[in-house]
């Protein structure tokens, strides 16, 4: 059973043999060998990876530059929570669905039509920046297509993770993979102010739809697993998507770890994550930067949240859910330092640390979801678990608005102090989460 807190579920056989190409059988490996890069021994899980790198390095370009446009644009913190709110809208009410492809569809497949669309979006943008034809409203309009693009594709990215590794390799995997990511917010968002800076912000749409073309190409060698191999459906439940959705959310209510572990990320993502999005106007106002401070920044917290995702995909399966508070709270502490901050320099040191909370946040309740999940439900469970990105955006609007009242560091400090408050509430209230193992 998933809801056990000793057991996760482990119904994963047809994704074992599929990827099992590879990999070394546990008693043949070495014996002392290291842990960290322990899945990239799989064939299919390394071409997995070098696709991610490229959606990942073309979405955090993205997010710095728009942010700058937004911001150049309007000079307005209100207009960055807009963008927020209008990205969230499709992320909450598209991600259940996303999750219902996932689980009825080749992942593959719906991975390659939604980079397809991000190629011709970031071209789309390009081409009214070569013109100088881009308002913000544009922005806004191209906000909400890769909103729904990403709302219908990255249930299938997370819950392919398991058929293209082992399952003894999966912690280590989904680790790797978010070790990937961080490392993407460390050299994407510098790149991405470096060549705005140098020759502008219309060759860095073009090296955009260049990325995310190779994220395409990445997973052409990787085998498309039919959707019939996952387990089959409890008999008596209608194919229709609207009984899928509705079984995918029966089981996480009914479920006490799922129901846990999704609980946690949504607040935790709605009081921790909204400072990315007003990062541009923090650098602008406080810290009297542009383009490039802000990609420093980014990248500063590109390298802490890849220190940490490494560290963790060396750890063996033990205190999880324990870990996971910590690192909450650890995250809480950093912000409220990182609002106080009034220089580049504090600015900078705090950033690795907020690095290394977001790290551990984010990979561990990943990990979690992953391990205890139930295999047919997969893509639903991570697409209900993907919607808390479009409810922080949804918050960040709200965050603007008490930011354009009282100021950006007194918005960014109090959401701090609420995390800090709710991790450790969780922690002593909650024994359930902090006993997963």
């Amino acid at each position: 059973m998933a809801s056990s807190l000793g057991s996760p579920a482990t119904g994963q056989a047809p994704a074992a043999s599929r990827a099992a190409e590879g990999s070394l059988p546990r008693a043949e490996r070495p014996r002392f060998s290291p842990r960290t890069f322990d899945s990239l021994r799989q064939r299919d899980y390394r071409w997995f990876f070098i696709a991610m790198l490229g959606q990942m390095a073309a979405m955090n370009m993205q997010m710095l530059v728009r942010g700058y446009l937004v911001y150049d644009l309007t000079g307005s913190f209100a207009a960055l929570g807009v963008i927020g709110l209008v990205s969230a809208i499709p992320m909450v009410s598209l991600s259940l669905i996303g999750g219902v492809i996932a689980d009825r569809a080749p992942r593959k497949v719906a991975l390659q039509l939604g980079q397809t669309a991000n190629v011709l979006l970031a071209l789309a943008v390009a081409g009214l920046l070569f013109t100088d034809l881009l308002r913000f409203e544009h922005l806004v309009i191209a906000s909400i297509v890769q909103a729904i693009v990403m709302a219908l594709m990255m249930p299938s990215r997370q819950a392919m993770i398991p058929e293209v590794v082992s399952p003894d390799r999966l912690m280590n995997a989904v680790a790797l993979n978010a070790s990937g990511m961080n490392l993407m917010r460390l050299l994407a968002p510098a790149a991405g102010g470096f060549v705005v800076a140098s020759v502008g912000a219309d060759w860095s749409y073009m090296l955009m739809a260049a990325l995310y073309l190779l994220a395409i190409i990445g997973l052409m060698p990787v085998p498309a697993r039919p959707a019939a191999e996952r387990s089959a459906r409890p008999r008596g439940l209608r194919a229709a998507g609207g009984s899928d959705l509705a079984d995918g959310l029966r089981y996480v209510m009914r479920d006490p770890v799922m129901f846990a572990l999704v609980s946690v990320s949504f607040v935790t993502a709605i009081l921790a994550m909204p400072y990315l999005m007003m990062l541009p106007g923090f650098v602008a106002d406080v810290l009297d930067g542009d383009a490039a401070e802000l990609g420093l920044l980014m990248g500063i917290s590109g390298a802490g949240s890849l220190l940490g995702s490494l560290v963790i995909a060396s750890l063996p399966e033990r205190r999880r859910g324990l870990l996971y508070l910590l690192s909450a709270i650890f995250l809480g502490a950093s912000l409220l330092a990182f609002s106080a901050s009034e220089t580049l320099v504090v600015a900078s040191a705090v950033m690795v640390l907020v690095g290394i909370g977001t790290a551990g946040r984010q990979t561990l309740g990943n990990v979690l979801l992953q391990s205890y999940v139930e295999d047919r439900y997969r893509g639903r469970v991570m697409s209900i678990w993907m919607t808390q990105w479009g409810m922080m955006s949804g918050g960040t609007l709200f965050v603007g608005l008490v930011a354009e009242a009282v100021g950006i560091q007194v918005a960014l400090g109090a959401l701090s102090i609420a995390l800090i408050l709710f991790a450790a509430g969780v922690l002593v209230l909650v024994p359930r989460v902090r006993r997963i193992a």
